[in-house]
């Protein structure tokens, strides 16, 4: 009968801590996302290739995207089910503009330009982006791309954001 009071009461003691808050969550805190890549650089020789995804509201909500700028830009592919959205485009703008349509708390994103093969001329620059992650409206992170030389394999840039 001792083993089974010392029994209960180390089944109480584990219960009363597996049912505790832990304190180092921090609570989902959702923003209208945006994002501005600025280019620079010889643009007409680079084909840009951007992809949003993970847009999430509340516990699993998804959320669509809008690209702001260029006007007349739409999205190459849209995966519904993954809550994906891609861009895959000659650059032929100098700012590229996306928003959520809804606040969100977390997003994931991937960047990446590739060289389209011509040859470079003396007057080529390799490229630069800057990319700015805004949540309602504020700066919340800063992220510098440089591509890599002409005839070295691209790298991209994956970045999660969670607010």
């Amino acid at each position: 009968m001792k083993r089974f009071k010392i029994l209960l009461y180390f089944v109480g003691i584990l219960s009363a801590f597996s049912c505790s808050n832990d304190p180092d969550e921090e609570p989902l805190v959702e923003k209208t996302a945006r994002i501005e890549i600025e280019f620079e650089g010889s643009l007409d020789q680079y084909l840009v290739n951007f992809g949003l995804h993970s847009l999430y509201t509340g516990q699993s909500g998804f959320v669509s995207a809008t690209i702001v700028q260029p006007g007349d830009l739409e999205w190459t592919q849209v995966i519904d089910q993954a809550n994906t959205f891609n861009i895959s485009t000659p650059l032929t703008f100098s700012q590229l503009i996306v928003e959520s349509d809804e606040p969100v708390h977390t997003f994931g994103f991937i960047f990446n330009v590739v060289h389209t093969g011509d040859i470079p001329d003396e007057d080529f620059e390799d490229l630069n982006a800057t990319i700015r992650v805004f949540g309602n409206n504020a700066e919340v992170q800063t992220y510098k791309y440089v591509a890599r030389p002409v005839g070295e394999v691209s790298a991209p840039l994956s970045e999660t954001v969670r607010f």
